[in-house]
């Protein structure tokens, strides 16, 4: 999860901003096998599709990523992800990850 340190509005992206205050945050994702494009043949690749979804359960972003991006923990690495946009779209707001560091 990411907390919001003082709780409030907060920057969503250039032009959006959440409807109500926010405190806590909750990362989602899954995991599904699609394809891609490779010197003109379709092979399967990977995807990981993510969300941040408020309190009252409103995704508030998503993306998704090629598998291969990954590493390691896959919720800590994007829970740190979408710390990353934030703080960029909030720079008055301070944001930190719940999730235990091992």
């Amino acid at each position: 999860m990411i907390k919001v340190i003082e709780p409030g509005f907060i920057a969503t992206s250039a032009e959006t901003q959440t409807s109500t205050k926010v405190g806590l945050l909750t990362v989602n994702y899954n995991a599904f096998l699609g394809s891609k494009l490779i010197d003109a043949e379709n092979v399967p690749q990977g995807y990981i599709q993510s969300f941040v979804y408020t309190e009252t359960m409103n995704s508030i972003m998503n993306d998704v990523q090629e598998d291969t991006l990954f590493t390691g923990n896959i919720l800590a690495e994007l829970t740190d992800m979408y710390i990353s946009r934030l703080e960029i779209l909030n720079p008055n707001i301070t944001f930190t990850s719940t999730l235990e560091k091992k």
